[in-house]
């Protein structure tokens, strides 16, 4: 009876240890490390790789080398990315320092030499048949000025002699033209509902590092920003933590998809991790008007506009500092002709409102000469409605389009 009473005790506890040691051996054999595929699986599926077999009833499709989304967009967007080279030539004392007999010749430097100055920037084919190149206007510019030479190579190792067609300091872009036969090329993407987080990639010419790719996300949208005080901001910048360093101006940053969503134009100095790009969907019109006129025929009111300080309210007896303050009109332009006067406050532009000159500026930047201006002014205390049709900058005050 007692060996009965022991063997029926003993027999469950020992099924119990065997089914314990059972459980945790079997998940011991399931437990395994996923391969980097599988991991790539999982981040841009959103689910780990295990369940996504176990769901589909058969083994999942890891991404490969051929299948990846990077891989995929820098194929197609890559072939098209140039690298930009240029020379310009300086003047520089032959002393290397200044020159220490410039007092003798009333501040003249005769003992100058000549010395090539070079620089690297990126590029972008954006149309194939006529060889047009688009680039930051910063990459080239004292090029033309300098009687510069610019050669832009491809990633196949095919070079070209390019000359500046037009450019735009408002927008930081350039056009350049290069003579060749089939050429790779991409174009910009109008799209422009941007998720903040999506995947971006950034391809250039960082620091002489031909084709080199780097990969981010999309930071931030509509950002603002401007070189120095006296500059006119650079606006409705794209914002990434994708490595962009000098020598990447000029490049494209692309999506997910290959879809090229903004030009690589900026970086914080002494920050990591803060890029930035002009808007692809901002600039086609500008891109569209360099190459039709040679520059951005940008809308010209003809008016000059200021800040209004608490100063100036009180003096113009002005109940607030919101809006644009009129302060000068030039004779016989759109401004005059509609009835501008100086002293007058500008509170809406098309619509947008309109708290200081940086905003009317903002609203004026992608107005171009022959397009309409609705304002809303106010003069005297009084609310009035103006519209005026903008014309094309005197070539004399281009560069200050107001």
């Amino acid at each position: 009876m007692k060996a009965n009473l022991r063997l029926s005790v003993a027999l469950p506890l020992v099924c119990f240890v065997l089914g314990v040691l059972g459980a945790v051996l079997g998940n011991t054999m399931l437990i395994k490390r996923e391969s980097p595929t599988q991991a790539r699986y999982a981040a841009f599926s959103g689910e780990p790789y295990a369940i996504a077999e176990a769901r589909a009833g058969t083994p999942a499709k890891p991404f490969s080398n051929t299948t990846s989304p990077f891989v995929a967009a820098v194929r197609k967007v890559g072939p098209a990315t140039v690298n930009i080279d240029t020379v310009v030539m300086r003047r520089q004392s032959a002393f290397g320092f200044g020159d220490p007999f410039g007092d003798l010749f009333g501040g003249m430097e005769p003992f100058t030499r000549l010395v090539p100055s070079r620089g690297q920037g990126s590029g972008l084919i954006v149309d194939a048949k006529n060889g047009y190149v688009l680039t930051n206007d910063h990459v080239v510019r004292d090029v033309v000025p300098n009687d510069g030479k610019i050669r832009v190579g491809l990633s196949n190792k095919q070079t070209f002699d390019a000359k500046v067609l037009g450019s735009d300091p408002t927008y930081d872009i350039a056009v350049l033209k290069i003579n060749g036969g089939n050429l790779p090329a991409v174009k910009l993407s109008p799209k422009e509902d941007l998720e903040i987080g999506e995947w971006v990639i950034a391809i250039g010419n960082p620091y002489g590092f031909r084709n080199t790719v780097t990969v981010g996300v999309l930071s931030a949208t509509d950002r603002s920003l401007a070189a120095d005080q006296n500059s006119t901001p650079l606006e409705g910048l794209l914002q990434t933590d994708a490595a962009i360093n000098p020598g990447n101006s000029g490049g494209p940053l692309c999506d997910i998809d290959g879809n090229v969503i903004g030009i690589n134009t900026a970086i914080i100095g002494g920050a990591s991790g803060l890029g930035f790009a002009i808007s692809a969907s901002s600039i086609q019109s500008a891109v569209d008007e360099i190459i039709k006129f040679g520059r951005v025929r940008h809308g010209w009111t003809g008016a000059t506009f200021w800040d209004i300080t608490d100063r100036l309210a009180t003096r113009l007896d002005l109940k607030s500092t919101d809006g644009a303050l009129v302060v000068e009109i030039y004779r016989d332009s759109p401004a005059d002709a509609a009835g501008i006067k100086p002293g007058d406050v500008v509170l809406e532009a098309d619509g947008r409102k309109i708290q200081n000159a940086a905003d009317m500026q903002s609203v004026l930047r992608d107005k171009r000469s022959g397009d309409s201006l609705k304002l809303r002014v106010s003069r005297k205390g009084k609310s009035i409605d103006i519209t005026l049709k903008l014309a094309d900058t005197p070539e004399q005050l281009r560069g200050n389009e107001q």
